[in-house]
């Protein structure tokens, strides 16, 4: 089951896989925390599968041109995010929300001494977490479905709508399906297949 599914996350990156497995074992050298994988029978929820590094290096360098000051993980796994990204904006806050045990009790272990970092266990589709007032919302692809990921980011824009400078940044979604969200427009993108990729996006000015 395991290999199976590491062949398929294989074949889904092609000729980019090098560049991919390079940055992996770089981050991995330096200590970077965050590398658990998960797959699930979960209807709802796709398998925990970290954002590749060879994204968050390309997702930093637009982070670093628009200001942000609070950035939720929305489904944190085992806190590679939110650890590469405090490693580099160490001024700014960082919240994860992980409904699994498993990955939220070792995100709080490794978290621990960050006061800039925390981390609860609720499910965040369900969750209130617009009291946390963030201005950076971050989905590595938390959706099986894509009517449910549709319809989840729709009330999400739409309860952000009287705030300004929101970033919403996606991760491994079709890049066809985030084009075509309502009141959102991309900023930048980058994608090595149709469905392997990253858009980051704020609030549309129409």
């Amino acid at each position: 089951m395991i290999f199976k599914n590491l062949l398929r996350i294989v074949k889904s990156y092609k000729f980019h896989l090098i560049a991919i497995i390079y940055f992996e074992f770089l981050y991995l050298m330096k200590g970077y925390k965050g590398n658990k994988f998960n797959f699930r029978k979960d209807e709802l929820m796709a398998d925990d599968i970290p954002c590749p590094y060879y994204f968050l290096l390309k997702i930093k360098k637009t982070l670093a041109k628009n200001n942000f000051s609070k950035f939720l993980d929305l489904g944190c796994g085992s806190g590679r995010i939110i650890d590469f990204f405090n490693k580099n904006f160490s001024s700014k806050n960082f919240i994860g929300i992980e409904y699994y045990s498993s990955q939220y009790d070792y995100c709080k272990k490794i978290f621990k001494n960050e006061k800039n970092i925390e981390i609860f266990q609720a499910d965040f589709t369900k969750s209130d977490f617009f009291k946390y007032n963030a201005d950076c919302y971050f989905f590595n692809n938390p959706f099986k479905k894509n009517s449910e990921f549709i319809k989840f980011i729709e009330k999400t824009v739409n309860s952000s709508l009287n705030k300004k400078n929101i970033l919403f940044i996606f991760v491994n979604f079709d890049k066809h399906l985030v084009e075509n969200l309502k009141n959102i427009r991309c900023i930048d993108s980058y994608y090595v297949s149709p469905i392997k990729g990253y858009s980051i996006c704020n609030l549309s000015e129409n």
